[in-house]
């Protein structure tokens, strides 16, 4: 009995195991583009002539405190994206080296039932 439970085990990791890896890259993809993505807001949101024109008028219009805080929000976002860019790079990373080595592990018990 357990020596089909690993059997069914190992067939359903070798048959899973393309589709976990493609859909691991696209996650990585997905974190390098949400790093510049953040940099860049972070960095040029304050080269917008809205913010740029706001410095220079006092805070007791409602307006003008609406758009600084709009600008603020934005430079926080910028931080946010890289941040999880950067968080889903690593994890998803390392679920990838743990599908490879699974991979192999399964391949191993595979070539030794044969």
């Amino acid at each position: 009995m357990a020596k089909k439970t690993i059997g069914t085990i190992v067939e359903k990791r070798l048959k899973r195991h393309k589709t976990e890896v493609v859909l691991l890259w696209l996650i990585i993809a997905t974190g390098a583009i949400l790093i510049p993505t953040g940099i860049g807001i972070y960095f040029n949101v304050g080269k917008l002539a809205v913010t740029q024109y706001v410095s220079a008028i006092t805070t007791k219009n409602f307006m003008v405190g609406q758009v600084r805080m709009l600008y603020d929000l934005s430079r926080g976002l910028g931080i946010v994206y890289s941040l999880s860019g950067i968080a889903v790079t690593v994890l998803a990373l390392n679920r990838l080296s743990l599908a490879k080595s699974a991979y192999r592990m399964a391949s191993f018990i595979k070539k030794g039932e044969d």
